[in-house]
């Protein structure tokens, strides 16, 4: 089940929410996992061993904070023994990719609630204190079970211990969610067709333009994607009464890539910063304590994306450019910010063909043609078919991609205009639910 499906919107969620609303406030957490467990349950649907892989990793990181509240048991050797096996069913499933034929399926939600599960475990170590309660609820929660974003033990534990299920919030949340379900069906959905083509006819037979139109509309796609899911998880905590943190901050606005990746999935980018590049000594034991530790944060955050070498080139790629920007190109770019707004879409936008194609060849094959490499395109003005089709949705993204027409809702935001135009948008999102396929989240094969 995911949130744009009429499954959700008209069953599951008013039914759970009704629910929610009318237990006293103690029985709230106990609903919300029981509630959860349903949600779960049903997206894995025939596959329910990973119901049983998500319970058993929940039962064994909590016994692990139960240890951890004796003084005497927080010893590093056991937190390491306790990390390695909560992280170890995620790390079999994307090492694999690397050296098998073909990567083991990725069971729903699983790199979330691990490194979910790895923050409670560290935050229980250093002496914090966690109830069973608090702990299946910070990890099953549904609206950020399957695809974050992620919440740091101690704001986390502070919206379950007083969630506050007020008018209030209801709206916010209501608004966020609207939002972030137009985001997804509206804007990310109909920019996904722009690659059809492509991959139909292979990327050496298509225009050069067109391959770029393919760049450009999945970089817009996976943006959409991602932030209309977070958006509307963090309307949904809204409405049961939990503040989730914010995941995006028009990251396509930033004139390098370290600021991008403090403005794109900033969850994920503070998890690392935390759990990996601090504990290797971060950029405070000299230059190549800090040359280590970002390598292996890419590294990782490559193969957290995906099960296969594209990934990991991915990572390389992100780690170099991070580099020479602490080395001196940051330093330009300051100076310049009009270059650094150009540079940025650019090198990110092509940063992006490693997760389009399937493996190296065949990135290497769509960075020629971007180029002009390989043989003349059978129809060189094919790519303005694919634009009339998809240029009113790529003109929305692209003005959405900046902070303009956020700053103009905040503007409205609460008025009787800003609720009419939400009843509008949310019945325009059924009316294109109706009427086309919906794509999975991008973020859910991640």
């Amino acid at each position: 089940m995911v949130f744009n499906s009429y499954s959700f919107l008209f069953l599951f969620f008013p039914i759970f929410f009704i629910l929610y609303r009318k237990v006293p406030l103690r029985w709230c957490l106990p609903l919300l996992c029981a509630g959860s467990l349903v949600f779960y349950a049903i997206g894995v649907w025939g596959r329910l061993w990973q119901l049983l892989l998500l319970l058993g990793m929940a039962l064994f990181g909590f016994l692990g904070c139960l240890l951890f509240r004796r003084e005497g048991l927080r010893k590093k050797w056991l937190l390491a023994l306790w990390l390695c096996v909560t992280a170890a069913p995620l790390a079999y499933v994307k090492l694999a990719g690397l050296f098998l034929p073909q990567a083991p399926a990725l069971p729903l939600g699983l790199s979330f609630y691990t490194f979910q599960q790895i923050a409670l475990l560290v935050f229980a170590w250093q002496g914090g204190f966690v109830t069973a309660e608090e702990y299946a609820a910070g990890v099953l929660m549904f609206p950020k079970l399957i695809s974050g974003p992620l919440a740091e033990p101690e704001e986390l534990l502070d919206e379950l211990d007083d969630p506050r299920r007020s008018l209030g919030r209801l709206a916010e949340g209501l608004e966020d969610f609207i939002l972030g379900l137009a985001c997804k069906v509206i804007v990310a959905d109909h920019l996904a067709g722009i690659l059809g083509p492509i991959r139909v006819r292979g990327v050496l037979s298509v225009s050069v333009p067109l391959a770029w139109l393919g760049v450009l509309g999945y970089a817009l796609q996976l943006y959409f994607d991602f932030w209309g899911y977070s958006r509307m998880a963090v309307g949904l905590g809204k409405m049961l009464g939990f503040r989730l943190p914010e995941n995006f901050d028009h990251p396509y606005c930033s004139i390098s890539v370290s600021e991008f990746w403090r403005r794109w999935h900033i969850t994920l980018g503070r998890w690392f910063k935390t759990y990996v590049y601090i504990p290797l000594g971060g950029s405070r034991r000299g230059f190549g304590r800090m040359v280590l530790a970002t390598l292996t944060v890419w590294l990782l955050t490559g193969v957290w994306h995906g099960a296969g070498w594209n990934y990991v080139l991915w990572g390389l790629m992100m780690f170099l450019l991070i580099l020479l920007e602490r080395l001196f190109l940051g330093r330009v770019l300051k100076a310049l910010p009009l270059l650094g707004h150009l540079y940025l879409p650019l090198v990110i936008a092509l940063s992006w063909v490693f997760f389009i194609t399937p493996g190296p060849e065949a990135a290497f094959s769509y960075f020629s043609r971007l180029f002009g490499g390989g043989a003349p395109a059978s129809d060189p003005a094919d790519w303005l078919a694919v634009l009339r089709r998809c240029w009113p949705y790529l003109a929305l993204a692209l003005a959405d991609s900046t902070p303009l027409p956020s700053l103009l809702w905040q503007k409205i935001s609460g008025s009787r205009l800003a609720w009419l135009l939400l009843f509008l948008l949310f019945w325009v999102c059924v009316y294109y639910l109706a009427t086309a396929a919906s794509d999975p989240f991008l973020y859910f094969s991640f």
